[in-house]
């Protein structure tokens, strides 16, 4: 009976390692969003290279925006004229995503081809005033409509320190109803921690309750980066550091308790060249750049609309990134 149990306990044992191993070490994602207003733009440009859909391991619907009265969500309008997203772009989307492994989350934002603008007290409605009502109604229409998670990109221009308790309040709300079922957690943050709302100083708040977080930076992110970040009207950022560096970005994450692995650096894919004079190089050089570092990427957005964002030596680099190979 002793040896029973003691070979029980070392099956047991060598499970729980097993289990251990699956997930260390954590590797890097693709993320990129596909917007309410393009669509067919990006269906076109996911099936213009296979690789595409080989490397890609998330996509963001940004479809959707919380209701007038911030207790709901409603599809956003897909062109200026204020015509409705055909719901139908959800599934089209979706299922292509997830024919290839894809996770597919749902994006909630607070701007909209009509508007142009980025309407925190829009927001501030849904996530505050209507935190425990908005955030089941994103859960639910995330499985009415078979997702993968939840992406916040909720954006405010402007100081609104005075919102970072109640945005982290529905952070945790959101996170309690999500992790259950094993769904994702994902928020777009700005790119420095002094300025605009969510930034980097609010990402201590999320620690544990998030899967990632993309920080929007985009053309101003890359390794060479030597720029420093003075807020309108404001001090220097950091001391004066080179914030906009890619292992800055993720040295800041680990400080605050994220894997490198967990904060994924925003790329544009309307430009397949980025940097400053004499430090501007090409897309597949500044994804070499966050591979060494052990980070993932996110783009903006899938529509790829620069031509190097097409090409083989791109894609290429993102599998390497992934640690794949481009299969037939």
């Amino acid at each position: 009976m002793r040896i029973s149990l003691l070979a029980a306990s070392l099956f047991i044992a060598s499970l729980a390692c097993s289990a251990v191993a699956s997930d260390t070490p954590h590797a890097p994602q693709v993320m990129g969003w596909v917007p309410a207003y393009g669509v067919e733009a990006s269906m076109e440009a996911l099936n213009a290279n296979p690789k595409i859909g080989q490397a890609l391991t998330r996509i963001g619907l940004q479809f959707w925006n919380p209701s007038a009265d911030g207790r709901s969500l409603v599809l956003a309008p897909a062109g200026k004229d204020g015509s409705a997203l055909s719901p139908d772009a959800i599934a089209r989307v979706r299922d292509w995503a997830h024919a290839r492994g894809i996770k597919v989350l749902l994006t909630v934002y607070n701007n909209s081809e009509t508007t142009l603008v980025w309407d925190w007290p829009l927001a501030l409605r849904a996530f505050r005033d209507n935190r425990d009502a908005f955030a089941d109604a994103m859960v639910q229409e995330m499985q009415r409509h078979q997702l993968d998670g939840i992406d916040l990109d909720f954006e405010g221009n402007g100081d609104f320190s005075a919102d970072r308790a109640a945005f982290a309040d529905f952070v945790r709300t959101l996170s309690a109803k999500l992790r259950p079922s094993g769904k994702l957690l994902t928020i777009d943050s700005f790119h420095s921690p002094c300025y605009n709302a969510p930034n980097m100083a609010w990402w201590e708040d999320w620690k544990e309750h998030v899967d990632s977080i993309h920080s929007m930076g985009y053309q101003d992110l890359y390794e060479a980066s030597t720029t420093t970040f003075t807020p309108e009207g404001g001090s220097i950022c950091a001391k004066g550091a080179a914030l906009f560096k890619y292992s800055w970005q993720l040295g800041w994450g680990q400080k605050h308790g994220y894997r490198v692995d967990q904060i994924i650096l925003g790329q544009p894919t309307w430009a397949d060249r980025w940097g400053d004079a004499g430090k501007e190089t090409d897309a597949a050089s500044h994804i070499e750049e966050a591979h060494k570092l052990g980070a993932g990427v996110a783009l903006w957005d899938l529509q790829l609309p620069a031509p190097g964002w097409r090409s083989d030596a791109t894609w290429d680099a993102m599998l390497k990134l992934r640690g794949k190979q481009a299969t037939q």
